[in-house]
């Protein structure tokens, strides 16, 4: 034994020997601006936490390659040299970004997040994160970060064009205009920026500002397509001839210019020429398939030129995929008629009639509200809802909204007397279903039923039911009720708590095939396979439950949730050196994720190894979790809560 861990000990010595060679090297190579021989130096180098001199050399490849715009490589060194200094900013933040130019939006958001939360008011991670969620498509969550980093840098121009962009995107514009404005006082020979202003002026029916701004425009730059178009709209209000000759100039310059192809096919439709709408609409339809707006547009043609069944089956799509557009629904309902659908035309014409107007874009203030710190903004919608509550007591919607009020604040009295007000105001069923709901939610499970067998009987209903039974009346009764809920709505949660009825009754060995039912109902819920863990585990079936892991593993081999789950699940198994293996991939490929080391804090504290627990809990902290950091959670814990709670 002395000489096995005598020759350990000199193998560690001649690794570490090694790793600072490969440092020295890499380092030189770096000095001289060889970058690939300083990468080849470094690529059997595992960096480790406290190794200060491996992380700042890694460090300083990544940032050579980024500037040499080779984002990929840059990405990967400072990844290395985070999963060693995982709490470290400046490299939360310069890998976040390389994941960014590297085309990688939802690593770099995961970097990014991590970084804002231990410096919230930085500006830079601010407007970063803003910027990588355009291709993610989240323009809500980057307006309310550009409203932080606009309050706090007023005069950054770079700010206030992605926050015009931004709200543009959200069909907010009177506030993009506004950030247009602001932009250009800062950069006012941006020509391009002078075009937007105009486009939005034209959205909001200020015509006049809007045709200045994009003729100002065109006369410096006659052949951009999208500026005749953008001008084609503002004439199209006032001369429709005039705004015809820029849409034929912008599809000449253009001709897949689809934005312009559906404008020209409606105007040529409202001018009564539905045979010439009909190329353009098809043209842009057969481009963007999925574009609800133009779907809708050629969907008006085909009725016009007789020809129903080709409508109903465009209009049809419209509808389904834009069902919160009052006038989509106007129009489908329209063609069930003519078709002689008259069910199910009356039911979309309630439909119509509940969405009211159409309102194409949001009213001014976005990104004030939006500017607002979490708490400012729940207070002013607590006090919308309570003046609602109070203008117009019968108002069911804004009872409900209350009633959930009450609830998150943890007052089931007042919610009581909220639930009972609602039920006597005899709302629609759907009101009825999701207070139903809320209550349940909020374990508040005798009023739920009372609530939920008033709401009729769709089957998120029957579910919902039968699971406040269960908790009332017990397993049986719980189960006598999940027979009423249809075949259709058989879902993942229906065989969830078909499963947990059936453990409550004494039938484990029932329950587990509904277990996998549920997972074979919603492969790809994350949230089914960890109640699934959690709920073999604790029946002392690791060994299934590690079956089952690797078959999510399978479905889902980019969730860092799945391998977490195995890690604890190993180690509940009494498999410790699988558990390191894999707990340290995790944390290679996500080393800013704070649930990987709650995880360890909970296995290393499992062990007796204290120290080592409270460190891994600090950087869990300092990462973003919320658990204190002298407390990790036990293994069973660990499975049971989702891991953002901790």
């Amino acid at each position: 034994m002395r000489l096995l861990a005598a020759l350990l000990f000199s193998i560690s010595l001649g690794q570490a020997a090694d790793d600072r060679a490969s440092v020295r090297d890499a380092r030189a190579a770096l000095d001289r601006g060889d970058l690939a021989s300083a990468e080849q130096e470094l690529a059997g180098l595992q960096a480790h936490p406290g190794d200060a001199e491996a992380v700042a050399i890694l460090f300083q490849l990544g940032m050579a390659f980024a500037k040499a715009g080779q984002f990929a490589k840059a990405e990967t060194c400072l990844t290395r040299a985070l999963a060693a200094n995982p709490a470290n900013f400046k490299l939360l933040y310069n890998a976040g970004v390389a994941a960014s130019y590297a085309g990688h939006p939802e690593r770099a958001s995961e970097m990014l997040e991590t970084a804002l939360r231990q410096q919230p008011r930085n500006v830079d991670v601010l407007y970063s994160l803003a910027y990588v969620d355009q291709p993610l498509k989240r323009w809500e969550h980057a307006v309310k970060l550009l409203a932080q980093a606009s309050k706090l840098a007023p005069q950054r121009a770079d700010i206030q064009k992605l926050l015009a962009i931004s709200t543009t995107e959200l069909r907010a514009y009177e506030d993009a205009a506004t950030a247009w404005d602001r932009y250009l006082k800062l950069e006012p020979n941006d020509h391009l920026a002078r075009r937007e202003r105009g486009a939005a002026a034209v959205r909001l029916g200020q015509f006049a500002q809007g045709i200045a701004d994009l003729e100002w425009f065109l006369a410096r730059h006659p052949d951009d397509p999208a500026g005749h178009y953008e001008l084609a709209l503002a004439q199209s209000e006032i001369d429709p001839a005039k705004g015809l000759i820029h849409l034929d100039r912008a599809i000449e310059l253009k001709p897949d210019l689809v934005a312009a192809r559906s404008a020209r096919g409606s105007l040529y439709y409202r001018q009564g020429r539905p045979e010439a709408a009909l190329a353009d609409l098809e043209f842009a339809a057969g481009l963007q398939p999925d574009d609800p707006l133009i779907l809708d547009r050629l969907g008006q043609v085909y009725l016009a030129l007789d020809r129903p069944a080709d409508a109903l089956r465009v209009l049809r799509k419209a509808a389904g995929l834009s069902p919160g557009d009052s006038r989509t629904q106007l129009h489908f309902a329209r063609a069930l008629a003519d078709a002689g659908q008259e069910a199910e035309s009356k039911a979309v014409m309630d439909r119509f009639r509940q969405l009211g107007p159409a309102n194409n874009r949001v009213p001014a203030g976005l990104v004030e509200y939006l500017s607002l710190t979490p708490e400012q903004r729940l207070a002013d919608y607590r006090a919308r809802v309570e003046k609602a509550v109070r203008d117009t007591p019968s108002d069911a919607a804004a009872q409900l909204r209350y009633l959930k009020l009450l609830l998150d604040d943890g007052k089931p009295d007042r919610a009581a007397a909220v639930a009972r007000r609602i039920a006597a105001l005899k709302p629609d069923a759907s009101v009825l279903a999701d207070a139903g709901h809320a209550l349940l939610e909020a374990h508040q499970y005798p009023l739920a039923i009372e609530m939920l067998e008033q709401a009729g009987r769709s089957a998120e209903v029957e579910l919902d039911l039968a699971i406040a039974i269960f908790h009332t009346a017990g397993a049986a009764q719980g189960l006598r009720q999940m027979d009423r809920v249809p075949e259709s709505g058989r879902t993942g949660d229906y065989f969830l708590a078909r499963a947990q009825m059936l453990d409550a009754a004494g039938r484990f060995e029932d329950a587990v095939p509904a277990l996998d039912q549920a997972l074979q109902a919603a492969p790809k819920r994350p949230d089914l396979y960890r109640q699934a863990v959690f709920f073999l585990t604790t029946h002392d079936r690791a060994a299934e439950a590690l079956r089952l892991l690797d078959r999510a593993a399978r479905v889902l081999p980019q969730n860092p949730e799945i391998l977490l789950m195995k890690a604890a699940t190993l180690e509940i198994a009494r498999h410790p050196g699988d558990t390191d293996g894999l707990l340290r991939d995790i944390q290679n490929r996500w080393p800013e994720w704070y649930p990987v080391w709650v995880a360890r804090g909970a296995i290393l504290a499992a062990r007796k190894r204290s120290e080592e627990a409270r460190h891994a809990m600090e950087t869990a902290v300092t990462l973003g979790a919320h658990s204190p950091a002298n407390q990790p959670p036990d293994l069973n814990a660990l499975l049971a809560r989702p891991l953002r709670e901790w």
